[in-house]
């Protein structure tokens, strides 16, 4: 067996470290994670139960309960709170799932019409999903 890589991978595509505009997407994405959940739990149209996953989420953090306790980490303590930070992602994205689609579909698409220039949020198609067409295709060989 050759110790080469094959062709088609290349040694950028193994690179662990992103990009200037990954990081950049990223940090934007958390962001509006942040702000969407936000707006959803101060929605009145997303139930009692939902809303309990956030605040359930607030009270793990603040609690001295810990998954991973630090001193079982030893020299790695300071690295203890990436599994406070791993569960209240999931805790978030839980709530986010959780609650109705239509109410999350409608912030996600406040969030789209301020990524775009002003005079295309004016756009019929951006208002609502009645000009959406739906179909299916099919691939035919020659």
């Amino acid at each position: 067996m050759s110790d080469q890589m094959p062709e088609s991978r290349s040694r950028s595509t193994l690179s662990p470290t992103r990009s200037p505009e990954e990081k950049v997407g990223l940090l934007r994405t958390l962001y509006q994670n942040a702000i969407l959940t936000w707006q959803l739990f101060w929605d009145g149209r997303v139930g009692f139960w939902p809303k309990l996953i956030p605040v359930l989420a607030l009270i793990y953090l603040i609690s001295p309960i810990d998954l991973i306790p630090a001193a079982l980490l030893g020299p790695l303590a300071p690295l203890g709170a990436i599994d406070d930070l791993g569960f209240i992602v999931l805790a978030l994205n839980l709530f986010v799932k959780a609650a109705p689609p239509d109410v999350v579909r409608e912030y996600l698409r406040s969030f789209s019409r301020q990524d775009v220039p002003d005079d295309w949020a004016d756009r019929p198609d951006w208002q609502d999903d009645d000009n959406v067409i739906d179909g299916q295709a099919e691939i035919i060989d020659d």
